[in-house]
């Protein structure tokens, strides 16, 4: 009896890959223009696929916008990282640290969570776990290098963000995710 093909490729697409928020180290300058300029090229198919439509409502956007604004004064480097980017089937938190320039993330992906730290270097955001984001064209690009090989993955339409800590989904499903956030010093507003 022969396997099915569709057995097959869900058995491919479940083994193991390493960790979707852990690159093996930071692009280059180089690999980072080139992943760059590869999303440039593919927004028309972005765009067709349906996943990059803005779905926010016109108070969430206003309210982005307000977000963004006020950091704006506060720390204009991370400001513009700031939100609830959407992708396909994952979200990317980004929220302020008190230091300038550095950031907390919550990376959010069907029923997995990661917590991680960037900064702002050079108008882009690198993280802890070697990953880079570039702001470009309205999209959010996430640049990692696995097995030597440069790969990108966009995100689009931040909406405001929640605070994990009184989140229900948070506080039920991620508990470490909460306990990470909290002892990073996270804000989630202004400080005063």
């Amino acid at each position: 009896m022969r396997p099915c093909p569709l057995f097959l490729t869900l058995a491919i697409l479940l083994l193991p890959l390493p960790g979707l928020a852990q690159s093996q180290r930071h692009a280059t300058e180089i690999e980072i223009e080139r992943m760059v300029l590869e999303m440039r090229q593919g927004i028309p198919k972005l765009m067709q696929s349906g996943y990059y439509s803005d779905r926010r409502s016109p108070e969430e956007y206003q309210q982005q916008a307000a977000f963004v604004e006020t950091w704006s004064e506060i720390d204009g480097a991370i400001a513009p990282f700031l939100g609830d980017w959407s992708a396909m089937e994952e979200n990317l938190l980004i929220y302020p640290l008190p230091a300038p320039g550095e950031v907390c993330i919550i990376d959010s992906r069907l029923d997995e969570s990661d917590f991680y730290q960037g900064r702002v270097v050079n108008g882009n955001l690198y993280t802890d776990t070697n990953l880079i984001f570039v702001l470009d064209s309205g999209f959010l690009v996430n640049i990692s290098v696995y097995d030597d090989q440069a790969y990108h993955y966009e995100y689009a339409n931040p909406r405001p963000v929640e605070n994990p800590t009184t989140s229900t989904y948070y506080r039920e499903y991620h508990p470490q995710i909460v306990v990470q956030f909290q002892q990073a010093g996270c804000l989630v507003k202004v400080p005063e």
